[in-house]
């Protein structure tokens, strides 16, 4: 057994020695040169570029000064650039040492590790300040950010190794060390481990997009062991603009700690303003000449204030449809029709504006009058004597509309909310309105979610009007009836018929009973029965309360009685049922109150998150199982709403 274990540790070594070409050390690298580590445009047009060499760089082994130093922006030279050493420069570095705690580096692999610590901190300078975390089963933080050495190294003197390797976990556990201390401009968090991670809740991928949100650059040393396996590590320094290195054994640490201590110091800050140019993709070249010696290295960087123009938008996008709106001609019929659109909808404001003048038909509407059916074309040149541009649009709108049925249905709820205006009227201002501010909106913004938003608000608004005016009314009715029934039965008692009963109401009350009873009145005056006309308003209204009255009407005329005497029980049943069902909202009050917290509460902190940290929400829409949870939550806020209403709703 003991063979097979030394032969394995000899293959492992063997195959490192081939990738990594060191049989003492062994350092991951790529590429030879300049490392551009950074590219910070937080203060665009400022920006700030910082760049490092790779081991056994020759440039990076000089001191190099600024005008060794230049920048090209998209090929242009850039005259006024700052070029620093970040070790010369005051502001301290923060470091954060992330420690393998686990059982696997008991002995002397973790007494090495707490070593090279020591001698990581003692190279650096002395402003610098570092935290100690370590991982193992759980995550620990043995000092948070400090200078202070000598309570640095009694921190680093109470790590004991054992349990198992939470190595994700304790990486990004550790990254939150920069959080209480915002000022830290230089963050590196520098990571040890012999094995694989065997217990994290968090992933590779939590780590680097963490790192990389926060600027935190990783540096990853990699102690090789039977459960050895680097790749992780890898990748998350590689995404972190870090690098990893390879120790053979524990012994190597103190050197790989070392090195990781020059790269950090031997980094440069070159800052200088942008030349601004108007390009989506900005292109930086940075070069370097000293002592006979040159290179350069390439990076580029979003332009955030790039602002295309129209038809480079048009063109990028990958419609062919959209790819018209660069012809001249199909600009010109778009503001065309934005034009004759706005024209429209502010001639359709006027109409309705201003009231039109009723002809002989429309004053002998309100009695029931209608002598024969006539159609739209007919009815609009009676009333204005010639067709307009805008008639011909209201015309073919009703003959659409009247095959398909549409008209009654609107012209019916129009009649019940109170509304003058026709159906086909309605459904053309309608449709214009949708065309003209769709339009509008897209061509302003040029977004077609919000284009989208406000189309679908404009589809749905009316209908929602429409629907109040129809409640409002009919709960104004409701409030009027009592008062009204009483009223028709005193003038019963007092001898009256019950037409001039009728006439009686329209005379003492307000709108809507006084219209509503207009109407009946001028029905019956016209020829129609009594119960017909009172049916007539029924099916207008669609009161249950008033159905009761025409049932009594009716009912009294087939068999007789006691009318006046009828209409005051309805009247006092009413007002009964009313006072019930007033005690019944109050006491359910309290639950409506918590039932609308309830169903508003989870949309208006998604709103408030969205506006105060919309990171923290975005893994909801940007992952998989964001998406997910955000469909489960919807399906139950769905059936908690029937649910909830279902419980308060109380019908008597």
């Amino acid at each position: 057994m003991i063979l097979k274990g030394i032969k394995k540790i000899f293959v492992v070594l063997s195959v490192m020695m081939v990738v990594f070409g060191s049989p003492a050390l062994l350092i991951a690298q790529e590429s030879s040169g300049i490392i551009i580590n950074e590219t910070d445009i937080d203060d665009y047009p400022e920006v700030d570029l910082y760049i490092s060499f790779e081991e056994g760089s020759a440039l990076g082994a000089l001191d190099l000064q600024q005008e060794d130093f230049s920048v090209f922006e998209n090929s242009e030279k850039v005259q006024d650039i700052l070029a620093e050493r970040i070790a010369v420069i005051s502001d301290p570095i923060g470091v954060v040492l992330v420690i393998d705690t686990s059982g696997s580096m008991k002995g002397k692999p973790i007494e090495d590790a707490k070593s090279a610590a020591l001698v990581f901190m003692n190279e650096m300078r002395k402003v610098d300040e570092f935290a100690i975390v370590g991982f193992a089963d759980e995550v620990t933080t043995y000092s948070n950010f400090t200078s202070d050495r000598q309570k640095l190294a009694e921190s680093i003197s109470q790590i004991n190794a054992e349990g198992e390797t939470s190595l994700f976990d304790g990486l990004y556990i550790s990254l939150n060390q920069f959080k209480e201390r915002q000022d830290l401009q230089y963050k590196y968090a520098i990571v040890l481990s012999d094995g694989t991670d065997t217990v994290s809740k968090l992933s590779t991928r939590d780590v680097i997009l963490k790192a990389q949100t926060d600027k935190i650059t990783i540096y990853s040393i990699s102690l090789m062991s039977y459960d050895y396996n680097p790749t992780d590590l890898k990748d998350i320094s590689n995404s972190t603009n870090g690098e990893l290195l390879i120790a053979a054994d524990s012994g190597q640490l103190k050197e790989l700690y070392s090195i990781i201590s020059r790269k950090i110091r031997n980094q440069y800050r070159i800052s200088y303003t942008s030349l601004w140019p108007n390009t989506e993709i900005i292109d930086v070249e940075v070069s370097i000449e000293k002592s006979g010696l040159s290179g350069s290295k390439g990076t580029d960087y979003e332009n955030p204030y790039y602002a295309p123009a129209p038809t480079e938008i048009i063109k990028s996008s990958t419609s062919p449809f959209l790819y018209l709106f660069d012809r001249w001609w199909a600009k010109y019929t778009i503001y065309g029709a934005i034009f004759l659109g706005i024209t429209l909808f502010l001639y359709i404001l006027i109409m309705i504006i201003i009231p039109r003048k009723k002809v002989l038909k429309g004053k002998t509407e309100i009695y029931g009058y209608k002598p024969a059916e006539m159609n739209i074309e007919d009815i609009i040149k009676e009333r204005k004597g010639k067709i307009r541009f805008f008639d011909r649009i209201v015309i073919l709108i009703s003959r659409l509309s009247t095959k398909r049925g549409f008209g009654e249905v609107f012209e019916t709820r129009l009649q019940r909310a109170g509304m003058s205006i026709s159906s086909s009227e309605f459904i053309t201002i309608r449709i214009i309105s949708i065309i003209v501010i769709s339009l509008g909106v897209y061509f302003l913004t040029g977004s077609y979610l919000l284009t989208f938003l406000i189309l679908a608000a404009i589809v749905l608004l009316p209908f929602l009007i429409l629907n109040l005016r129809i409640a409002q009314r009919l709960r104004k009715f409701h409030d009027q009836l009592p008062d009204t029934l009483q009223l028709i039965s005193g003038s019963l008692k007092a001898g009256y018929s019950f037409n001039q009963a009728l006439s009686m109401i329209v005379e003492e009350t307000t709108p809507p009973t006084s219209d509503e009873f207009r109407r009946v009145l001028s029905e019956i005056r016209m020829g129609l029965q009594e119960t017909e006309a009172l049916e007539n308003m029924a099916k207008r209204i669609e009161s249950e309360h008033f159905e009761w009255v025409v049932m009594s009407v009716n009912i009294q005329r087939e068999v007789g009685g006691n009318l006046a005497e009828v209409m005051e029980i309805i009247a006092n049943t009413i007002r009964e049922r009313d006072t019930v069902m007033r005690q019944i909202k109050s006491l359910t009050s309290e639950g409506r109150l918590s039932a609308y917290i309830l169903i508003g509460l989870p949309i208006v902190l998604a709103i408030a998150l969205s506006l105060l940290n919309r990171e923290y929400i975005s893994l909801l829409y940007t992952s998989l199982p964001g998406l997910v949870m955000i469909g489960i939550a919807v399906i139950m806020m769905v059936i908690g709403i029937f649910w909830t209403l279902k419980i308060i709703r109380v019908e008597y």
